[in-house]
C-alpha cells in the first residue's frame, strides 16, 4: 500500500470524523439552546416539562423533566379518545331509537313513546325535530301515554371524579342534548333525561300532536317496536370535535361508550378500567400515570411529557399517520383551540388549560420537513395564561426553525 494512498485514507478518515463531530456538536448546541429557552424564560412560579422526538428516526431532541408528573388538563382527551378509536373504531356510529306500541298508531297512538340511546354526544334539538316529524307523516294526532326515556345503558354518575364544583362540568347521560350539557345538578339522577324528554314533548306538541301524558324515566319492553332510528356521524368526526374544540361533553360521552362496549354498562369504573388497562400495556405496569376522567377537568389526573409523546407516536404509527387519529387534533392557525396560534407552522396539536395549568402537545412538520412529536407542560405558574402560551410557542418555533 503506497504512502500516498495511506495519506488519502487518513484525510478521508479525518474528514469523516470532522463531519461526525460537526453533527454531534450541532445536535448538542441545538439541545442546549432549547434548554436555555426552557429554563431562562420559565413562567414565574411555575415548573415545566418538555419532550421532543423525531418520529422517523426515533431520536430524542429535547428532554426536560420528561418523567415528572403534571396535571394534564385537556391533554387527557388524547388518551381517552385514542382508546375509543381503538375499541369502537373510527367508523362507529351512535344509535338513538324511538319505539312505539306494536300495531296501528294513526290517528291515535295508544300507549307510550319510548326513546333509548347509547350516549350520542352530538344529538341536538334540530336533529330531533327533523326525525320526530315522522309522527306527522304517519298521521299521528294524539298520544295517550307518556314520553319514556330509557337511559339505562349509562349509570347515574353525572359528573367525573375530581371535578371542581364551580367549573362548567358536563352532565353525562345515555340521552343528552348538546345544546345544554352544563345545566344540571350532579345530585339529580334524572335531570338530563327529563330535559331530553321535555324537548321531545315540546317538539311533538309544536307539530299539533296532543300528548296526554308527561315525561318519565323508564325502560323499553317487548310490547314496543322500532319507529325511528337516528344514527350519528362516524366516531372520527365526534373525536375531532372533542380534540379540536376541546369539548368536555363529547370526550366524557365517548369514553363512557367504551365502558359500555367492553363491559356492557357505562359507568365510571368500567370506562376508566378500559382506559387505564390500555395504557398500562403501552407504558408498562409500573410507569407512573393517573387517569380519572375523559376530558381532563379532574385535578387528580397526572401524566408525564414522555408518556404523552409516546401516545402520539403510537397513534401516528398504528392509526393512519397524519391522516388518521392525529388528524382529529387542531391544525395550528386554522381551527379550534389552535386557531390563533402558530399559523405559519404545520402543526397538529391539543392544548390543555385549567387554573394554573397550561399545556400543549402534538406533531409538527419542521421547516426542513422533519416530523416531530412533542409535549410541553407547565403547572403552578402565577403569570397570566397567555404568557405561558407564548412560552410554549417560542419553544415550538425554535425547534421548527432549527431542526
Amino acid at each position: 500500500m503506497s504512502k500516498a494512498y495511506i495519506n488519502l485514507l487518513n484525510k478521508r478518515l479525518l474528514f469523516s470524523l470532522f463531519i461526525f463531530m460537526l453533527f454531534i456538536f450541532s445536535d448538542y448546541s441545538f439541545g442546549q439552546d432549547v434548554y436555555s429557552i426552557i429554563t431562562s424564560k420559565m413562567p414565574q412560579g411555575g415548573y415545566a416539562g418538555a419532550y421532543f422526538v423525531d418520529i422517523d428516526s426515533g431520536s430524542m431532541l429535547v428532554k426536560y423533566n420528561e418523567h415528572n408528573l403534571f396535571i394534564p388538563a385537556s391533554l387527557t382527551k388524547i388518551f381517552s379518545t385514542l382508546v375509543a378509536w381503538d375499541v369502537l373504531g373510527p367508523e362507529f356510529r351512535y344509535t338513538t331509537t324511538v319505539y312505539v306500541p306494536r300495531g296501528n298508531i294513526s290517528p291515535t297512538l295508544r300507549g307510550n313513546i319510548i326513546i333509548k340511546g347509547n350516549g350520542d354526544p352530538s344529538m341536538s334539538v334540530d336533529i330531533l325535530k327533523e326525525n320526530l316529524y315522522k309522527f306527522v307523516q304517519e298521521g299521528v294526532k294524539e298520544i295517550t301515554g307518556n314520553i319514556v326515556i330509557d337511559n339505562s345503558f349509562f349509570s347515574n354518575e353525572r359528573w367525573g371524579i375530581g371535578w371542581e364544583w364551580d367549573y362548567k362540568n358536563p352532565s353525562i347521560d345515555a340521552l343528552v342534548l348538546k345544546e345544554n350539557t352544563n345545566s344540571f345538578s350532579p345530585y339529580d339522577a334524572n335531570a338530563v333525561a327529563i330535559n331530553y324528554g321535555s324537548q321531545v314533548l315540546s317538539i311533538l306538541r309544536s307539530y299539533g300532536i296532543r300528548v296526554n301524558g308527561t315525561v318519565i324515566v323508564g325502560k323499553l319492553n317487548s310490547d314496543y317496536r322500532e319507529f325511528i332510528v337516528m344514527k350519528s356521524v362516524p366516531l372520527r368526526n365526534l373525536i375531532s370535535v372533542a380534540n379540536k374544540f376541546s369539548s368536555n361533553s363529547y370526550a366524557e360521552q365517548i369514553l363512557r361508550t367504551v365502558g359500555l362496549r367492553v363491559y356492557g354498562y357505562a359507568n365510571i369504573y368500567n370506562s376508566l378500567k378500559v382506559m387505564n388497562d390500555f395504557y398500562r400495556k403501552l407504558f408498562g405496569e409500573y410507569y407512573p400515570f393517573k387517569l380519572n376522567d375523559a376530558c381532563g377537568l379532574s385535578t387528580y389526573n397526572l401524566l408525564t411529557p414522555y408518556s404523552i409523546v409516546q401516545v402520539l407516536l403510537y397513534a401516528y404509527k398504528n392509526y393512519g399517520g397524519l391522516d388518521g387519529f392525529i388528524s382529529t387534533l387542531a391544525v395550528s392557525g386554522k381551527e379550534g383551540t389552535m386557531q390563533g396560534r402558530l399559523g405559519d407552522i404545520t402543526l397538529y396539536a391539543k392544548t390543555g388549560t385549567l387554573q394554573k395549568v397550561s399545556n400543549i402537545a402534538g406533531i409538527m412538520i419542521t421547516r426542513t420537513g422533519r416530523k416531530v412529536a412533542f409535549a410541553i407542560m407547565v403547572n403552578n405558574f402565577i403569570t397570566p395564561t397567555y404568557v405561558v402560551m407564548q412560552y410554549h410557542d417560542e419553544i415550538i418555533r425554535y425547534v421548527w426553525n432549527n431542526y
